[in-house]
């Protein structure tokens, strides 16, 4: 694995709307998958709710964006766009958890040494810690931060604090009570814990992996999730070397 701080993938979180509501128009354009459309008209709007909901979006544009560099670019806009609705609205936990998958995203795109000395990784955690204080029972934030802890100590980041594997799995399997038709939740939930590779967890894992073919997803992000999903279950099906192959290509 060259990507030593890739870390937890951002789809756990860039799918979450905001605990208030958003500017109508901006969030049925990120409904339908129109990101840069919602992104423009949730800034227009203003206010912590909408700057988060366009942090949202710009995130989900990083996630599926194939050019490194074009990726980080979304994903620094959409870290901004975060730290602004924090400093207007500090207790909103949503705003910190997409802040913590800008970090996260930005990393994923980075190479091994760059992702480790850029710090990204503690001020991911710093975030991820802040919206659970503040949500203790916000799902979309605790698949977040189960991923986090599996994925850095996966990747060489042991040392970091928090980095918890088992800590994790228990992180994984409250957000999937909370949340348990959740595509989101229950996709991370089987990638991270497939891509560990305990055998302890693989059950656990495919469990998860039924629960996101299973669900009925009504937003475009969430449907390109389970479309990822299905094709993570194809590599299962096919063998261990097609299922290494299919994690170690996902951020």
């Amino acid at each position: 694995m060259n990507r030593l701080l890739a870390l937890a993938s951002a789809l756990a979180l860039v799918a979450a709307p905001c605990a208030a509501a958003p500017d109508a128009a901006a969030y049925d354009a990120y409904a339908r998958g129109d990101y840069l459309a919602a992104a423009d008209l949730a800034v227009a709007a203003g206010g912590a709710e909408n700057l988060t909901m366009a942090a949202i979006a710009l995130n989900a544009v990083a996630y599926f964006e194939p050019g490194r560099k074009a990726a980080r670019t979304r994903a620094e806009a959409a870290l901004d766009l975060a730290e602004r609705a924090i400093a207007l609205e500090p207790s909103l936990a949503d705003a910190h958890v997409q802040a913590a998958v800008a970090l996260l995203l930005k990393s994923a795109r980075m190479s091994g040494l760059s992702a480790f000395v850029s710090g990204n990784a503690g001020r991911a955690r710093t975030r991820l810690d802040n919206a659970l204080m503040l949500a203790p029972t916000h799902p979309l934030a605790l698949s977040t931060s189960a991923s986090w802890r599996i994925e850095v100590t996966r990747r060489g980041g042991g040392a970091l604090k928090g980095a918890d594997p088992e800590r994790g799995f228990d992180e994984f399997q409250k957000a999937r009570s909370l949340a348990p038709g959740d595509a989101i939740v229950a996709y991370e939930c089987a990638l991270r814990l497939l891509a560990d590779g305990r055998k302890a967890w693989r059950t656990p894992a495919l469990s998860c992996l039924d629960g996101a073919l299973a669900a009925t997803p009504s937003r475009k992000f969430e449907k390109d999730v389970q479309s990822l999903s299905r094709s993570l279950k194809a590599a299962v099906d096919a063998g261990a070397k097609a299922e290494k192959s299919f994690i170690d290509n996902q951020p």
